[in-house]
């Protein structure tokens, strides 16, 4: 299993260096090869499945970490395929917002760069071997200089060939230090591998310098500043390591937090103020760090595509997607764990479970928030994805209730052309929305005032989350389609308008889209002199009791907290005169 797994991630990592490589080199503009024209937006999309291998490449790197108890590194991994999969979202972004983002390309070339640079490293044992030799052996002169005595031992290239080996891990090639006298015997001998090079740290810098836009001087200096002092604080690290843990200080578990702990949290604040000297020389690469923090502040060009999810949406559901993916990879190692016989005292069982049930829910959440574009039909249009539930015409209005199951989509929209004139929240119960007693449930009531009349649609909240969230205002002029909320999960939408002159196209019981046509009428301006005799009267008549209605209110609120003040004034004047 461990095998399979390092052979597919050279096949991942491999593969996301050249298709970043190419990504990179297309998206800066338009290309012609062999007489075929080449977009921009084609380097986004080899973008696109660059990042995507190189998360996966270290997402399955989880495994190795956990095996020698590396929790920090693990972490890392693990994070990795929800971090390169919000750069490749971005390079979508890219696509569909036709515009392109430089920082990420910055971001996409300092990776080439550096992957490249490592990964070849790695791959050649005898290069390799050289760096940790030649490392393990300044390690040594510095605990030489304050007369700590250890011996180096041989380079051990393990098993495979020297020249190139195909998905090698971290601790085949290794150079082994011992303590000459150890204060305890529980102590365990100190393997150099690369990872104690600094490599990592290093040519994340070189990187990041070379593909920074600024003259060559100015770069020169910053590497000058960054890496030589890299490379002297990783010996020092490693002599210190290689102390304490001879030194026993810590008990058995010396090395674990010497290594994977302080060493860790030392060598990344070193990093934060080398990223600080470094931006002194080049604050270009200071910007373009800086645009791939802002990624999330990105804003969308005028007009630019809507994505297909409610705008909306909880940052909740985020949330449960990266967790279900960070857990993922440790519960997935479980079994190939088990295979080998190793012991682990992480429970990684748990997490699998725990992740599958959250990425499951992120699944769900994904589905229920989707806001697909839809085609707005002619006459009176549906409101929501449903079942219609009801159809009835009573005193001269038609009722229709569709009713939104979970698997429906849950942004409503206008089903008719209109002026908002009110919009009144009613508080109410919480049962299932397509019971009868839903009819008091929590609502939000939006009147619009229509050609053919007073068009009342009611919003209904269900049962769980219990929320209705308004995209429009009163007085705001809305078109037929336009998105004008969303209620969270199971609910309902009522509409109520004039019967007169109006042909239903449905029947109780069919499924129905949002802006499919759920009813056909004839506006005033194509009716026949003597339909509009009978018609304009009716429809005036709505109107004016839909104002009526409305000043009534009004007047009845101002009436009570007339009311209001009066008897709170009373009873301040009686408590006066009690005191007294």
């Amino acid at each position: 299993m461990a095998t399979d797994l390092s052979l597919l991630g050279e096949v991942f990592v491999i593969s996301s260096l050249f298709l970043l490589a190419i990504g990179y080199y297309i998206s800066e503009r338009e290309h012609v090869f062999l007489g075929k024209r080449f977009p921009t937006k084609i380097g986004n999309q080899f973008s696109i499945l660059g990042w995507l291998c190189l998360g996966f490449f270290w997402w399955i790197q989880v495994e190795y970490y956990i095996l020698i108890k590396d929790p920090v590194n693990a972490l890392i991994c693990a994070a990795a395929v929800p971090f390169f999969g919000y750069l490749a979202y971005h390079e979508y972004l890219s696509i569909i917002w036709k515009s392109t983002y430089e920082p990420l390309r910055w971001l996409a070339a300092m990776t080439v760069v550096a992957g490249g640079i490592y990964f070849f490293v790695e791959r050649v044992p005898l290069l390799a071997g050289w760096l940790i030799h030649l490392v393990a052996e300044q390690s040594i002169w510095l605990l030489d200089i304050f007369g700590i005595e250890n011996t180096l031992g041989p380079i051990d290239y393990g098993e495979g060939s020297k020249i190139y080996r195909s998905g090698s891990e971290h601790e085949e090639v290794r150079v082994s230090i011992e303590g000459d006298s150890w204060k305890s015997p529980l102590a365990p001998s100190v393997n150099i591998v690369l990872a104690c090079t600094a490599l990592q740290s290093m040519i994340i810098f070189v990187g990041g310098v070379i593909c920074t836009k600024a003259p060559l001087k100015r770069r020169f200096n910053a590497f000058l500043a960054t890496v030589p002092p890299i490379y002297i604080l990783n010996l020092v690290r490693n002599a210190v390591v290689i102390w304490l843990t001879y030194e026993h200080v810590w008990g058995v578990d010396t090395f674990f937090w010497a290594h994977a702990v302080y060493a860790k949290i030392g060598s990344l604040l070193a990093l934060v103020v080398l990223a600080v000297a470094v931006f002194h020389f080049l604050p270009e690469m200071q910007d373009s760090i800086l645009g791939v923090i802002d990624l999330p502040l990105r804003e969308a060009p005028e007009g630019a595509p809507k994505l297909p999810f409610a705008k909306d949406m909880p940052s909740l559901v985020i949330y449960v997607i990266i967790c279900g993916l960070i857990l993922f990879p440790f519960g997935a190692s479980s079994n190939s764990i088990i295979e080998q016989g190793i012991v682990v005292d992480w429970p990684l069982e748990e997490m699998y479970i725990i992740s599958l049930i959250l990425i499951i829910l992120s699944l769900f959440l994904l589905c229920f928030y989707r806001d697909p574009h839809r085609v707005i039909e002619e006459g009176i249009v549906s409101p929501a994805d449903g079942l219609v539930q009801k159809i009835a015409t009573k005193r001269g209005i038609i009722h229709i209730s569709v009713f939104m199951g979970l698997q429906n989509v849950h942004v409503n929209r206008s089903p008719i052309d209109g002026k908002v004139i009110s919009q009144k929240h009613r508080s109410g119960g919480y049962t299932p929305a397509f019971s009868k007693d839903s009819d008091r449930n929590e609502r939000l009531i939006t009147k619009l005032d229509t050609d053919i009349g007073i068009f009342k649609i009611t919003q209904i909240a269900g049962f769980l989350v219990r929320r209705i969230v308004s995209y429009i205002e009163p007085n705001e002029f809305i078109r037929k389609g336009k998105r004008i909320g969303l209620i969270h999960f199971g609910s309902r939408v009522d509409l109520a308008f004039e019967s007169s002159g109006i042909k239903i196209k449905i029947k109780e019981g069919d499924r129905v889209l949002a802006g499919q046509t759920m009813a056909i009428f004839t506006p005033l301006s194509e009716l026949s002199t003597t339909d509009k005799i009978i018609e304009v009267p009716k429809r005036l008549l709505s109107k004016l009791k839909a104002t009526a209605n409305e000043e009534a209110k009004n007047v009845t609120n101002i009436i009570h907290n007339i009311h209001d003040s009066v008897m709170n004034r009373k009873d301040k004047v009686s408590n006066t005169r009690r005191e007294k």
